[in-house]
């Protein structure tokens, strides 16, 4: 029996591997990626993780209690790992935290983020939906991406791959196939596949950015 992460995905057909096989991520692989568009992307993935960090909170407060509990405790309870990379990476681009707060949203980040807050204010099920693309991609990407020989590529590829960051991925999709695929559900995850390819597209151009 096909679960509802993987119906999801096959619903999506090739916009999947447009995603997770972007430019960007091929050009993270081979190394080519100018440093100067990470560094951007860098800083929009950050405000985006911190608006995405607020919509999990906002949506697991419509959660039955034991699924909200399973989420918070898989995505929050290890996040010293991930700040580790964070502050590496940070360091290694000279990235301060005044410049995140001083950086605006580009238009897309500002539109995905606020995609996130619809549907955690829709719906559990819609939010784990609008969700899922973001966090699962990262895994297959990570495990595309590193081995890359460029260091600061392959640290960030690293956390992506790792079993601490897929034990979280997990928990979402576990939890996500409890419910069944409705239209809604559907819709919340092509548009947030969508929003992801256009994340890495208005990194590669280096969007204007706004502070809203």
């Amino acid at each position: 029996m096909v679960s509802t992460h993987e119906r999801l995905r096959d619903l999506v057909g090739d916009l999947w591997n447009k995603y997770t096989r972007h430019e960007f991520v091929e050009r993270l692989r081979n190394g080519s990626l100018p440093m100067d568009v990470f560094r951007y992307y860098l800083i929009q993935d950050t405000k985006y993780v911190r608006e995405m960090q607020k919509a999990v909170i906002k949506a697991a407060s419509k959660a039955p209690l034991n699924e909200a509990i399973d989420i918070l405790t898989a995505v929050f309870s290890n996040v010293e790992r991930g700040a580790e990379v964070h502050e590496r990476l940070f360091h290694d681009l000279s990235i301060t935290e005044d410049e995140v707060n001083n950086t605006g949203f580009n238009l897309v980040n500002y539109a995905y983020t606020k995609h996130l807050h619809y549907y955690a204010s829709l719906g559990w099920p819609q939010f784990l939906a609008a969700w899922a693309p973001c966090m699962w991609g990262y895994y297959e990407i990570g495990k595309y991406v590193v081995g890359t020989g460029n260091s600061i590529f392959n640290a960030w590829a690293e956390f992506y791959a790792s079993n601490d960051y897929w034990s979280r991925v997990e928990a979402i999709l576990r939890t996500l196939d409890k419910c069944g695929v409705t239209p809604d559900m559907e819709r919340a995850f092509r548009d947030s596949v969508n929003f992801e390819i256009m994340f890495w597209e208005a990194s590669l151009r280096r969007d204007p950015t706004v502070l809203y």
